[in-house]
């Protein structure tokens, strides 16, 4: 889950910088583990690495996160003799351009897909197409490949696949019942509002990250509203950020959580609550709010008062043209090589496999990209659910715009514009502007 756990961490203030040994995060033999050994061993042994060496892994993930990924990789270190240096940090996207221009590259970085894009133009990254064999085919879907891919070529490969839904407690919640069309829900707001009853949780306080969940929420809109081609343009800098389309998004955005009545705690209390606690009023009685549009995370971060089933459940974003309803974004770093190495393509390989794939998904986390794991690996009901719905569904189609396109500056501008445009709608122009300067063109 990357980005949204590390602003967790900064709006708790702690630190996010993590190193964790393989060695020291083995686990006990099971099954599932014991298969993701023998993978590795078989994928070792293909590509030629050697044991005795190591993989340097820059990622985001930290603390019980970081360590369910090292649980991982400490399979991949007993299967082949090679050790995985894991390091977690807020500052990835600085590091790593540091390392790139001292010549001393990580071996992996998992990283912001629209980043990765502009190494990959650059020719910094390794092609995993000829390397992976039909593995890659098999265990992604075509458009998840489209997005890792570049003049043809495979750069990356994702672990996690966190979709977006609407969350709601069945036990409080009064609204239509899984609604396909926005209107309807943004009318019931209103609704609910003249009743005195704030229906959104919409908290955007994640320390250097505050926002993000806003702008989260505007990519869906704008997907559900727009659909994939625009929302593409819109993330590659095609489509401008001052443009009709955008701004009327915005404005959409702003009527819907902008407004005190809308929202738990009114505006400038969802500005300041913690992204860590600002979901809780989904289940507590009595209820604070009584949905939320946000990642696969929710119940994780509310913990263990989230019930599935019981308290918490979810249903997919409505949309405002039908034609779009079945399209949809994702949240997940991918992972890319930099060094051309036996040992690198290794690593790379293991971590898209069916087998580590699976074990991951059993250890409870987050929804996994490979697509031949099984629904029942997820001991959470919700987690399987996720994965019937939006990964293994025949009618969902994952999109990619700013979320994932955008450069390091844009997404900075875009989620300090939510922050902005919250406390003053007067300042959309402006910061539509100030977002648009940032776009590489």
């Amino acid at each position: 889950m990357n980005y949204m756990q590390l602003a967790a961490r900064l709006a708790y203030g702690v630190a996010a910088t993590t190193i964790l040994s393989s060695v020291a995060l083995a686990q006990d033999a099971n099954p599932l583990r014991d298969a993701a050994v023998a993978e590795a061993k078989v994928i070792a042994e293909a590509a030629g690495a050697q044991p005795g060496g190591y993989v340097e892994v820059l990622g985001q993930n930290s603390g019980a996160e970081g360590q369910t990924l090292m649980d991982v990789y400490a399979a991949f270190t007993e299967a082949t003799g090679i050790e995985v240096r894991y390091t977690g940090t807020p500052d990835l996207n600085a590091i790593v351009q540091s390392r790139i221009q001292a010549g001393n590259p990580p071996n992996v970085a998992d990283i912001q897909l629209g980043i990765a894009h502009d190494y990959a133009a650059e020719g910094l990254l390794v092609d995993l197409s000829a390397a992976f064999g039909d593995d890659l085919t098999a265990n992604f879907g075509t458009q998840l490949l489209d997005t890792a891919s570049y003049d043809g070529k495979v750069f990356g490969v994702y672990q996690g696949m966190n979709p977006f839904m609407v969350w709601y407690n069945p036990q409080t919640y009064k609204g239509p019942v899984a609604p396909k069309d926005w209107k309807e829900l943004v009318g019931w707001t209103s609704a609910e509002a003249a009743e005195g009853r704030p229906v959104w949780c919409a908290a955007q306080n994640a320390g250097a990250g505050s926002g993000f969940p806003g702008s989260q929420f505007l990519d869906n809109v704008f997907l559900k509203k727009y659909g994939p081609e625009l929302y593409a343009q819109w993330g590659s800098g095609e489509l401008a950020w001052t443009s009709p389309e955008v701004k009327s998004v915005w404005e959409e955005f702003g009527a819907v959580v902008g407004q005190d009545s809308h929202v738990q705690g009114g505006v400038i209390g969802a500005l300041s609550t913690p992204i860590s606690t600002g979901y809780n009023g989904l289940v507590t009685d009595p209820a604070g709010c009584q949905l939320t549009l946000w990642g696969a995370w929710v119940p994780g971060l509310i913990g263990e008062t989230a019930k599935p089933g019981e308290n918490i459940d979810f249903f997919r974003v409505p949309a405002s043209n039908p034609d779009f309803y079945n399209y949809e974004l994702f949240q997940s770093a991918i992972s890319i090589g930099f060094t051309d190495t036996p040992e690198t393509k290794a690593y790379l390989r293991y971590i898209q496999s069916t087998a580590a794939q699976t074990y991951l998904a059993s250890l409870n986390r987050w929804p996994v990209a490979n697509k031949n794991v099984p629904v029942d690996t997820y001991p959470s009901t919700l987690l399987q659910k996720i994965s019937t719905e939006f990964l293994q569904g025949g009618d969902v189609q994952f999109a990619a715009g700013p979320n994932l396109l955008a450069g390091a500056a844009t997404t900075t501008e875009y989620n300090k514009g939510v922050m902005t445009y919250l406390q003053s709608q007067g300042e959309l122009d402006n910061v539509l502007t100030t977002i648009e300067g940032t776009v590489q063109k």
